[in-house]
């Protein structure tokens, strides 16, 4: 059973309408300040709300190597599922932007004596040797981040295609042979309906502070 907490209302877009790159742009504006605005204290509830209900999962207790991210620009905090993770002796894992023309992550093992270097846009990445990096199809479970979803799993990112491109080698793979993949967000980032573009790979589901979207 899914845990419910009081949740603030998403936002819901007029159904069925085409989204312009100048709507997304707005839409994306409109979720950052929504994050950005929320206290400590909200965001702290918020992650530990959501930690209670990744915990329920079902196959969660059958994986060894979790990715997820560190909370940038107001994102849901998965730190408190990362940490019962690896109090369970599960592999948890950081992304970390490959130097290369197109945008490209790997995954770095997260440690509690590990060291964090700050990248490019300011996050932190774990340091480690790129030999001992992870690539996306090596991983059990990819807890993404987003700015907007809808309830069929459509989602939308900063614009950077970090995500993306990473997620386009599982394309060709049959989706019970791809990793799972988990969005996360807060309960008012969901919207109606989001556009399909050619190049997204299907989320298997997207949990937020308030439950669960299967998809």
């Amino acid at each position: 059973m899914w845990v419910v907490s009081f949740c603030m209302q998403a936002i819901r877009p007029e159904p069925n309408t085409v989204m312009s790159l100048s709507v997304k742009q707005e839409l994306r504006d409109e979720m950052r300040a929504r994050r950005r605005a929320l206290s400590a204290r909200e965001q702290n509830t918020a992650g530990k709300a959501l930690a209670a209900q990744l915990r329920g999962m079902p196959g969660l207790a059958g994986g060894q190597r979790f990715a997820a991210y560190l909370t940038n620009d107001g994102e849901i905090d998965p730190l408190p599922m990362m940490r019962v993770l690896i109090q369970r002796k599960r592999r948890c894992f950081l992304p970390i932007i490959v130097p290369l023309r197109r945008p490209l992550l790997r995954f770095g093992e997260l440690k509690l004596n590990g060291r964090l270097k700050s990248n490019r846009f300011g996050i932190l990445e774990p340091q480690v040797p790129p030999q001992t990096a992870f690539k996306i199809g090596q991983l059990d479970w990819i807890f993404v981040p987003l700015v907007a979803f809808d309830p069929t799993g459509n989602r939308l990112g900063m614009g950077g295609g970090f995500y993306d491109a990473t997620l386009d080698v599982l394309r060709h793979r049959r989706h019970s042979q791809r990793p799972r993949l988990i969005g996360l967000a807060h309960e008012f980032q969901c919207v109606n309906r989001l556009d399909v573009d050619s190049w997204d790979v299907p989320l298997h589901g997207i949990v937020t502070d308030c439950g669960y979207y299967a998809c």
